[in-house]
């Protein structure tokens, strides 16, 4: 009877190597065991974010605005430790987003050409004039706030779509978080951009801007990642980008109205 160790019988997804037996590391690249996204694990990232930090960030650009399909991919296949954590880099970079926005007075300068619109055509009173440029600048300086909120209900709309793709809901925040790193990447561009060509028009920035992110990223996601042609892809990701579109312009109406006319 031979006293060699048993052969294991499963390899890392991350790097391939031959695990040793069940529940260890990897001993090649460190990855613990994977397995399929689950809202208690996304949770668990969330908290990950605030007591620890990978290494890899700046490689992550590149990855989430050309290959956001193959990042989703990988996360989804278990190949994780490659990759810097997504959820941590979408909570770092919302936060850089919102703090230039603030800084720039993007909101504020959006706010006083909405209310210079209303006093003119609608003919509101000073006290709801001043009530317009509040509301927009609570919406910069609780961007972040707003932005993350929403995250989780428009994930049910991507889950919608693909769950005949067997995606379940913590793997559609998944799709949802890379798409938010791809937009609050190109929001620190279109930020500065806007405020030099004095773009502050409401419902023609950043509502607009996000809308073609969700319906370009989703595409690539879906046919990079998730193995679908470019009809079905570009079909689904046209229907989360409206439905999410459609929601955030109704929250807004809603509450901005309600502030305005009612407070």
């Amino acid at each position: 009877m031979s006293d060699a160790p048993a052969a294991p019988d499963t390899a890392c997804l991350n790097c391939g190597h031959a695990l040793p037996p069940p529940g260890c590391f990897c001993p090649q690249c460190g990855q613990a065991p994977a397995h399929r996204l689950s809202t208690a694990h996304v949770l668990h990232e969330v908290l990950h974010v605030f007591t620890h930090a990978d290494k890899g960030i700046f490689a992550f650009v590149p990855q989430v605005l050309f290959r956001p399909g193959r990042l989703v991919a990988d996360y989804l296949a278990g190949r994780r430790k490659r990759h810097f954590n997504p959820f941590q880099f979408l909570l770092l970079v919302v936060g850089f987003a919102t703090l230039l926005g603030v800084k720039l007075h993007y909101y504020d300068g959006v706010g006083e050409g909405v209310a210079a619109y209303m006093e003119r055509t609608k003919h509101i009173s000073a006290v709801q004039v001043q009530r317009v440029e509040h509301y927009f600048h609570a919406i910069g300086a609780f961007f972040n706030v707003y932005w993350l909120a929403l995250l989780p209900v428009q994930a049910l709309l991507t889950w919608a779509a693909y769950r005949s793709r067997g995606l379940n809901y913590a793997e559609s925040v998944l799709v949802q978080v890379v798409m938010g790193c791809a937009f609050q990447l190109i929001l620190l561009v279109a930020l500065p951009a806007a405020v030099l060509l004095h773009v502050r028009q409401a419902g023609l920035s950043t509502a607009i801007l996000q809308a073609l992110i969700i319906i370009t990223y989703l595409a690539l996601i879906g046919r990079q990642g998730l193995g679908l042609g470019w009809p079905g892809a570009l079909g689904r990701a046209v229907l989360v980008g409206l439905g999410a579109g459609l929601l955030n312009y109704a929250l807004n109406y809603a509450a901005f109205n309600l502030y305005v006319y009612q407070g």
